[in-house]
């Protein structure tokens, strides 16, 4: 692949790798409840750095889901304990922010983060980063941040993008992609997946490893939040659910719901697929959403205080029972659709 593909990184990339050489203590961190792309991309990254004979530390708010680790060198991304880490955030040299742009996103880690004396790097795909990044390689028009640990790599060091790098930044970019469904896939991105495969990525095996390793407690789950599924808004809108009591019931947990809101974009003249589960850790709602064309579900997810892309975004609503979500969704999304129709 050829570098020039990435000529308008260069500068940034160049910043950001003269921030990691200059650093003995490294910390790599993204978003809670990590996703793939989220995984994938701390992964493909502190891989990289190991090989230059950096000693990053990942650490994360949430555990890593189990679908994810397969993925090689899992088993060094750390559960934030304040007890473990606080001393480790507080004195590193740099802190490398991965797939989110708002401290609020790391929840419990925000406020040693935020008072850390690290200069702070920002690697990420998603809108209106906030300001006190040293050094960012930011662009919103790639699908994944994957696609951009990828160009820092190809940058600044391609000696490193092995099967232990190219792995899970190729399952960052599928994941986020939806399996490269999702409108901002380009021919480059493709060209990306084709480097990757290049290095030792096994498609088949990997896919296998995502998608074909259903618990049973998951397909009895998904029955349960099928039977859930409401349409609305003249069927431009659907909405599925699941309660705590029905996790319960099937002994699964919220791994087992992860890509659960996909199937609400399958049914046909659904523009705008919302997937609704209360949380177990707290008197609150993940709300996960996604859209087909230029329905910008980000604009619903921000009106709960989350955030996300045109097509994928999401929210927790804090205090609110389902009921009460999937009503607020309703008027929402029917003001939203009605809005595009009138355009």
């Amino acid at each position: 692949m050829q570098h020039d593909e990435f000529r308008h990184y260069a500068e940034s990339a160049r910043k950001i790798a003269r921030l990691l050489e200059s650093s003995d203590s490294i910390v790599i961190t993204t978003h809670v409840r990590p996703d793939g792309d989220a995984v994938g991309s701390m992964l493909g990254l502190s891989n990289a750095l190991r090989m230059l004979g950096k000693s990053p530390r990942s650490i994360v708010s949430s555990p890593v889901p189990a679908f994810l680790r397969f993925l090689p060198h899992c088993d060094t991304i750390e559960q934030y304990n304040p007890l473990s880490h606080d001393g480790v955030i507080a004195t590193a040299d740099i802190i490398v922010c991965v797939d989110f742009n708002h401290l609020s996103r790391i929840e419990s880690m925000e406020p040693i983060v935020a008072s850390s004396t690290a200069r702070r790097v920002l690697i990420d795909h998603h809108l209106d980063p906030e300001d006190g990044f040293a050094a960012a390689l930011h662009d919103t028009e790639v699908a994944s941040t994957a696609e951009l640990v990828f160009a820092l790599l190809a940058l600044e060091y391609p000696a490193t993008v092995d099967g232990d790098v190219a792995i899970p930044l190729y399952v960052g970019i599928v994941t986020d992609t939806g399996s490269f469904r999702f409108p901002r896939v380009t021919s480059r991105t493709h060209r990306i997946v084709a480097a990757l495969l290049d290095r030792g990525v096994d498609p088949p095996a990997i896919h296998q490893a995502l998608f074909d390793t259903n618990t049973p407690a998951r397909m009895r789950l998904l029955g349960e939040v099928l039977r859930s599924l409401d349409v609305v808004c003249d069927g431009r809108c659907a909405i599925l659910t699941v309660t705590r009591s029905a996790l319960q019931a099937v002994n699964a947990t919220m791994d087992d719901t992860e890509g659960f809101v996909q199937h609400t974009l399958t049914i046909e003249g659904v523009q705008i697929g919302v997937f609704l589960s209360e949380m177990f850790e707290r008197d609150a709602v993940k709300i996960s959403m996604r859209s087909k064309g230029n329905a910008d579900v980000r604009l619903i997810a921000e009106r709960f205080g989350g955030g996300g892309h045109l097509n994928a975004a999401g929210a927790i609503a804090e205090g609110m029972t389902i009921e009460q979500v999937k009503a607020q969704i309703i008027v929402l999304a029917t003001e939203l659709l009605s809005a595009r129709r009138n355009d």
